[in-house]
């Protein structure tokens, strides 16, 4: 029971801090379409999924030691980022009519498998939980992913119904928050290839 607490807690803690899919989730959620906020979750959990596996196969250190692929992949993270804060800018600009930024399963997995943040937490916490809370501790921490993502959606969607306003400002919000990852993403993945690519092979 104690490595299944201490597994929630580390989801809690991969879930908790504001972000891009979060973002969309939110979007969607004050704009009443709560199944879409819940896909995009499960997309971005199973993208979860994903690095535990590179993480059980030992492929999560092989990018560590490859530092451009990493750069690689944060660039076409930050497009990803900087396309969807363009659809939040357009849904924003919409108001509560029809929104051009729209969640989905894909775009939660592929936001998730294209970002840095995600690489350097599976980096830092994989072999942890893999080492010390076992079996217990990951069905702990995928629980409470899915958890919060209810919790998340509701507590979105409650705002956006019962406060005039509440949901256009959450699309601004999100506009600013999916542009700023964008742009530092790309920044960070430039100076990692710009560094890298003075160095011998």
């Amino acid at each position: 029971m104690k490595e299944v607490l201490a597994g929630a807690a580390l989801g809690l803690s991969l879930a908790a801090p504001p972000g891009p899919v979060m973002a969309v989730m939110a979007t969607a959620a004050s704009r009443g379409r709560s199944r879409e906020s819940i896909v995009t979750a499960l997309g971005a959990i199973s993208a979860d999924a994903v690095w535990l596996s590179l993480v059980t196969l030992g492929f999560i250190t092989f990018l560590g030691n490859h530092p451009r692929a990493v750069g690689g992949l944060g660039l076409g993270g930050a497009c990803l980022l900087l396309w969807m804060a363009y659809g939040a800018y357009r849904s924003a600009r919409a108001g509560l009519g029809e929104s051009k930024l729209r969640g989905s399963y894909r775009l939660g997995l592929l936001t998730v498998l294209t970002s840095p943040f995600s690489f350097a937490w599976w980096m830092a916490n994989g072999a942890l939980l893999l080492a010390t809370l076992g079996w217990g501790g990951i069905a702990g921490m995928f629980s409470s992913l899915v958890l919060y993502s209810f919790v998340i959606t509701y507590a979105f969607g409650w705002m956006g119904s019962r406060f005039r306003h509440t949901a256009n400002a959450i699309a601004y919000i999100s506009v600013v928050m999916l542009a700023g990852f964008g742009f530092y993403v790309a920044h960070r993945s430039v100076q990692l290839l710009a560094f890298y690519s003075v160095l011998p092979v």
